[in-house]
């Protein structure tokens, strides 16, 4: 019997997911990547420092801690193999915003959002609020299950490092792994106590010969439920495994929706498929 097939996905895909796109991406090599947009690094850079330190500065209700920055030469991380509820194996990959390390030696998981979470002419917006921590909700398990599962072997890490496949010299990647494993020590989560996103939007500006933006932003606490994710999950896994394309979504047939993604209705022939192994 074969044996199934490792998938290596990313937290942030499960925000907003989509079943169909999926299935291309991860069996096909067909994903629209879209355009990114420089000034989006440099804002989510300046929020990334602006919270570093004492957490009470993200909320003043949260219990003593500090914010750390996980990142690492702006490089993902790979999770150990783990499994689904059908035993089917599976990676993540990935980076989060932020860990918060509490004093009690548990941790939180926070993630920035640039993102609208309220309506400067005073309406209610608490139900498009909660729409996004709904979306969103998926990725913060997901960080989780990665920061506390991280890989620490060093072939594993040696094979996929950028340096191993650009042909880079093995004492430089020898050092990029070593470098490496010292912050997965430092970041790894042993325990979870939070999860949370921090909603940040311009709220005005100033003009004293620079364009000043002030923002405002808002924390909001997530549900931790990590059966419930794996469950979630585990239906993912079902539509990727899945030897079917899963269906257009309706809501992407629509020309007028603004969520709807040009790549369900151009360069899409499923009889021209041709499936990626391995």
């Amino acid at each position: 019997m074969k044996a199934p097939k490792v998938y290596t996905i990313s937290p942030s895909e499960l925000s907003y997911r989509c079943d169909h796109c999926a299935h291309l991406k991860h069996n096909y090599e067909l994903q629209n990547k879209g355009v990114s947009a420089g000034i989006t690094g440099e804002l989510d850079s300046i929020q990334k420092k602006y919270f570093l330190g004492d957490c009470k500065k993200i909320d003043m209700n949260l219990p003593d801690g500090e914010v750390i920055d996980p990142d690492h030469k702006n490089e993902s991380f790979f999770s150990k193999v783990l499994y689904d509820n059908k035993k089917r194996p599976f990676r993540l990959k990935g980076k989060g915003d932020a860990l918060i390390a509490f004093k009690d030696k548990t941790s939180g998981i926070i993630d920035y959002k640039t993102s609208k979470f309220k309506d400067k002419k005073g309406a209610d917006y608490s139900v498009d609020l909660l729409k996004k921590i709904k979306e969103y909700t998926p990725q913060l398990h997901g960080y989780d299950l990665l920061y506390s599962n991280l890989e620490t072997d060093k072939k594993f890490l040696t094979d996929n490092d950028r340096g191993t496949k650009q042909g880079w010299k093995k004492e430089t990647i020898d050092r990029r792994v070593k470098e490496k494993l010292e912050k997965i020590e430092e970041i790894k989560v042993k325990k979870t106590a939070l999860l949370g996103l921090v909603f940040v939007y311009p709220e005005d500006f100033s003009d004293d010969n620079k364009l000043n933006i002030h923002f405002s932003y808002q924390f909001k606490k997530v549900d931790f439920k990590p059966k419930k994710f794996l469950e979630e999950l585990t239906n993912y896994f079902d539509s990727l495994h899945s030897n079917e394309v899963p269906p257009i979504p309706e809501k992407c047939k629509d020309t007028t929706n603004r969520t709807h993604c040009w790549m369900h209705n151009y360069f899409f022939d499923e009889k021209k498929l041709q499936r990626k192994n391995g």
